[in-house]
């Protein structure tokens, strides 16, 4: 769960500096906007790629740690098993467009900083890019749903079975 979140982490931050910031002026009596500078938002573009590639090698190594281990003769933990991989491939998805989407973002940023007279433009393609990218996430978190949820009734059967 906590992997889920730490993509997210610098978007957060950065939404939150403001707000301190703005207390600080506030006490000041002084209003400072922040500035968002496209050379700014690129870093935290840049840090972000960083932590989802990160993210992506280590889930790799657990995904290979898990086709390494000793097949078993119950079915239930073999169906466990398929489902943890299946869950992991799908998060791994998941991650893979996420970077792509930044990559892209940057991409815009960029193009933007170099031709400013395009930016009417890459609003529009960044605004199909962002719909199209929603319509996606929102496809693998249905996807990591039903398997999260088949994944607990076969974990209860087989801690039922044990119980018994």
């Amino acid at each position: 769960m906590q992997e889920r979140w730490l993509p997210v982490v610098p978007l957060i931050l950065a939404l939150a500096l403001p707000s301190c910031a703005s207390l600080s002026a506030a006490q000041r009596d002084i209003v400072e906007p922040l500035q968002h500078t496209p050379e700014t938002v690129m870093g935290l573009i840049d840090r972000h790629l960083s932590q989802l590639n990160r993210n992506i090698e280590g889930l790799s190594d657990r995904m290979a740690d898990l086709k390494q281990m000793p097949d078993t003769p119950d079915p239930t933990i073999r169906e466990l098993r398929a489902l943890d991989l299946a869950g992991w491939q799908l998060h791994q998805q998941q991650w893979i467009l996420q970077r792509e989407h930044l990559q892209y973002a940057r991409t815009q940023l960029q193009r933007a900083t170099e031709h400013p007279k395009e930016k009417p433009q890459l609003q529009q393609e960044w605004t199909k890019h962002e719909q199209e990218f929603e319509a996606t996430l929102d496809d693998f978190r249905q996807q990591r749903h039903a398997l999260e949820k088949k994944r607990l009734q076969v974990e209860a059967q087989l801690i039922d079975r044990y119980l018994r």
